[in-house]
């Protein structure tokens, strides 16, 4: 799996090349939005998405909300700015 920061006008926003339903095609999708905080998106995209689970990255996209901005505690903890 593909990890990328987009740097949008909405924030840094994380971003996988997945394959969601199994069926041979992947594309582009969003996981979280991390606002101004470039560094907390690099160090999502480098030490925590590589150990997501499937149904966790299928989590993410599903519940992904690009008004929604976190802060990164660590690598289960994550914050809504506000």
């Amino acid at each position: 799996m593909t990890a990328q920061v987009e740097n949008t006008p909405e924030g840094y926003i994380v971003s996988v090349f997945y394959d969601l339903n199994n069926d041979g095609y992947y594309h582009w999708y969003r996981l979280r939005n991390f606002g101004t905080h470039e560094g907390d998106a690099k160090a999502f995209k480098e030490y925590d998405v590589p150990k997501l689970s499937d149904p966790q990255i299928k989590s993410l996209i599903r519940n992904f909300d690009v008004t929604r901005k976190y802060t990164r505690i660590d690598c289960r903890h994550f914050k809504a700015q506000s």
